[in-house]
């Protein structure tokens, strides 16, 4: 076992001008990835903190104070407050000291309130190698939130509790408590981890979690790499939180500005076939490894001055850049200036090399990328741009574009000059992830090749695990059709669904309470929806058989004009992509205008099937089932549709959503339960269990002496009573046999009083062994290795 030194102040502190409590900011996230623990260690163990931060805050661990950080001719200052009581009644202006300013978090220079692991942003890194037990001791220390962790892509097999979904593999971690995660590392590649209670993805709370390959099995088909590092993006408004976002999509109010002016409607963009697009507004810019600046005319010094991202390289060196998107709404198109890409992974999968000049990235997915740095030294812009290119009256408009910078050791460091890449006839672009189809591109430019993500392959070392062989009969094969949609017929009242169910988290986990799925006042699907109407929102579960080839048609329409498309995610499986088709396209203007052809929809989008009946069991036509690439996300066109398959051969209850937040935390997700209850592991008799709170009876408003007849009736005592008259009062008489029979009620009554409160004593142990209070003689080291 493997412990690391850890240092944390989980002390609060006020924040007099924002009244917010805040703690001591470490910015302590490198890019480059470096092993956790040896290889021959068989576990590795973490301690996680979450708790809240500030940007652009200094904190003072003396005073106990935090102080804003502003920028000024290129200097960092603090403002600090005078003793309370100086006449002059005003601020301090200090300059920050080295180590000051190295624990200062920038973010894009402006102030925003947010979260934290371990004071960290992005959180801490994770890189631990194929099949070594994962210990992460997650500390709650926030005042008012809940929180899960999910640890995506990793398959969780035999550990279904440990997914870190909330309701759905556990109950959510509590303020002041702590919850242990152990699973085996497994499958390799580029992964991640974020929070899956509420919305709090964005603002703080993921990282990367990195599973390397045992030595010597590291692949052989690519270029050595010499550098290896972490390119993490994600979309970032600092004006409000990720929990109003979600609030706005849910109330449809995300077309309106702040000031909700009926003038400022109509402020959505879109996409390339004028599908709209996911990024929520106000958008401001991207963050790369949790840095930003802006280059506006109108921006503040702050957003002008603090740092961007840099990636040192070596001339000739190959660098290796895990690409993870880690936003909750954005989807962006990633470029080095002057340099291609050759893309060797996604979703921690391998693939056969390709090189390309763009890539696309949505919100959940990840992509491994070699970078070989073959241009004269330099500097060299890295763009990041959106994928907004058509404002609400179908013009063209200019991408949102933030950046990061490639820079060659042996060069002086400055600002790049570097262009973009342009297409040309003699030397076509290859864009990749491309979800809108060659028609459409080929609008935009000409000269661009673009490959969805059912074109690229799997390695020829792969390929023996490929679904090559059609399942003809229903007893080996099962088939569903999944449409992720808002569902309504009134546009101003559509709803997030899966198949017009709305989804709602069940009062209690469902791995952990699985009788919960019994229970039709809680739990819904398709087969029993008659008592609902056009709005129907419940705890969406469908059946999926084990040991069967699973083939999964992920749709995304709704009938109406405009949408979004859907990146899906499923926990703890891995899925082959067989095929992508795009809606109909219109060949003039290159829009998506209509339904895709092969398939056909209910009248109210709640189910679809093959409008060809001779494609079932499989027989789709155009599908890769030779070497097919796998993926746990997916990006689902607008109006048309993904083909993917897996053998469902996990037991347990596996969430699948859109990811993204604000589409998923109003119900576009769906769970998927495989196997029976008796198939499925069984969970640790200590893992803790949460449920409804049942209701009480009614209060008793009799008399005290009405109380006691009514006590004694209860109990069945039949009591002798004697009545006489004296002083003008009643008095009560009862016959010795009935004492006798009241004291040995009693004497039972207490013995049950006694039992019942220890087995309460013993729960409450025995619960507390999941969630407890943090014990100080537990702390795992974190940092340099013991």
């Amino acid at each position: 076992m493997v412990s690391y030194k850890l240092t944390v102040n989980i002390r609060f502190i006020r924040f007099v001008l924002l009244t917010l409590e805040i703690v001591h900011v470490q910015s302590a996230f490198r890019h480059d990835v470096t092993p956790s623990c040896k290889a021959t260690d068989g576990e590795c163990t973490f301690d996680f903190h979450i708790n809240y931060i500030m940007s652009m805050v200094a904190y003072n661990r003396t005073s106990l104070q935090g102080f804003p950080v502003y920028f000024n001719n290129g200097t960092l200052f603090k403002r600090t407050a005078l003793p309370e009581g100086n006449s002059s009644h005003c601020c301090e202006n200090t300059p920050l000291s080295k180590k000051e300013m190295e624990e200062v978090l920038t973010i894009d220079g402006n102030y925003k309130f947010m979260y934290a692991i371990n004071n960290q942003f992005p959180g801490p890194t994770i890189v631990v190698y194929e099949n070594q037990k994962v210990k992460i001791r997650v500390y709650n220390d926030m005042a008012n939130e809940a929180v899960t962790l999910h640890w995506h892509g990793m398959f969780q097999s035999k550990t279904p509790w440990m997914d870190g979904t909330s309701m759905i593999s556990q109950c959510p971690i509590l303020p002041g408590q702590m919850f242990t995660y152990k699973f085996t590392a497994s499958p390799t590649g580029t992964h991640w981890y974020h929070s899956h209670h509420g919305a709090m993805r964005r603002e703080g709370l993921n990282g990367a979690f990195i599973v390397l390959p045992q030595i010597k099995k590291e692949r052989t088909d690519i270029p050595k790499v010499d550098n290896d590092v972490l390119f993490m993006t994600q979309d970032w408004v600092y004006k409000k939180s990720d929990a109003q976002a979600v609030a706005e999509q849910n109330w449809y109010m995300l077309q309106f500005s702040n000031n909700l002016n009926t003038a400022d409607c109509l402020t959505s963009k879109f996409t390339y076939d004028s599908s709209l697009s996911t990024l929520a507004r106000p958008y401001t810019n991207a963050l790369i490894n949790g840095k930003s600046k802006s280059f506006s005319n109108s921006s503040t010094e702050n957003q002008k001055t603090v740092p961007l991202e840099l990636f040192t390289v070596k001339t000739n060196s190959s660098n290796r850049f895990r690409i993870i998107n880690t936003g909750i709404t954005g989807e962006y198109k990633i470029s080095f200036d002057e340099h291609r890409m050759l893309i060797i992974a996604t979703d921690g999968f391998d693939i056969s090399p390709v090189w390309i000049d763009y890539l696309f990235i949505n919100p959940g997915e990840t992509y491994d990328v070699i970078v070989i740095a073959n241009n004269t030294p330099g500097n060299f812009w890295i763009r990041v741009e959106s994928d907004e290119v058509l404002d609400a009256q179908k013009n063209r408009i200019k991408p949102n574009a933030s950046f990061a910078q490639l820079h060659y050791q042996e060069a002086k460091s400055d600002f790049p000059e570097s262009k973009n890449r342009e297409c040309s006839s003699s030397d076509p672009c290859v864009m990749a992830n491309c979800h809108w189809g060659s028609k459409t591109m080929s609008k935009w430019n000409p000269h661009a090749q673009c490959m969805s993500v059912a074109d690229l392959e799997a390695p020829s070392h792969t390929n023996v695990e490929s679904p090559k062989a059609f399942q003809e009969s229903a007893n080996e094969f099962q088939e569903f059709f999944l449409n992720f949609h808002f569902s309504g017929s009134d546009q101003r009242l559509e709803r997030a669904s899966v198949n017009t169910i709305h989804f709602k988290n069940p009062p209690e986990a469902l791995q952990v309470n699985p009788e919960t799925v019994d229970d039709q006042n809680v739990v819904c699907n398709n087969t029993n929806m008659d008592q609902c109407g056009e709005y129907c929102q419940c705890t969406h579960v469908i059946k999926v058989a084990t040991k069967k080839v699973t083939h999964i048609v992920l749709l995304a329409d709704d009938g109406l004009t405009k949408g979004t498309s859907h990146p899906v995610h499923l926990h703890g499986n891995r899925f082959y992509v067989l095929k992508y088709s795009t809606g109909e396209i219109n060949e003039t203007t290159g829009f998506t205008e209509g339904q895709n052809p092969d398939i056909q929809y209910s009248p109210d989008f709640r189910s679809a099937q093959w409008r060809n009946s001779s494609w079932k069991y499989g027989n789709v036509p155009g599908i890769n089932i030779e070497n097919p690439p796998q993926k746990d996300t997916v990006m689902v066109p607008f109006k048309g549709y993904v083909v993917i398959r897996l053998l469902a051969d996990s037991p347990g209850f596996w969430l699948m959503h859109c990811h993204l937040e604000t589409h998923m935390d109003i119900g576009m997700a769906v769970v998927l339960q495989v196997g029976e209850i008796s198939e499925q592991p069984i969970i640790p008799k200590d893992f803790p269990k949460c449920s409804n709170f049942k209701g009480t009876k009614s209060p008793d408003k009799s008399s005290p002496a009405q109380k006691y007849q009514n006590f004694v009736q209860l109990s069945n005592v039949k009591a002798t009573t004697q009545v006489s008259k004296a002083g003008g009062s009643d008095s009560y008489e009862m016959s010795p046999s009935s004492y006798v029979t009241m004291i040995v009620f009693l004497v039972a009554f207490f013995c049950g009083i006694v039992v019942f409160s220890s087995i309460l004593v013993f729960k409450q142990y025995v619960r507390r062994r999941g969630y407890r209070k943090i014990d100080r003689k537990d702390k795992v080291l974190f940092g340099n290795k013991h």
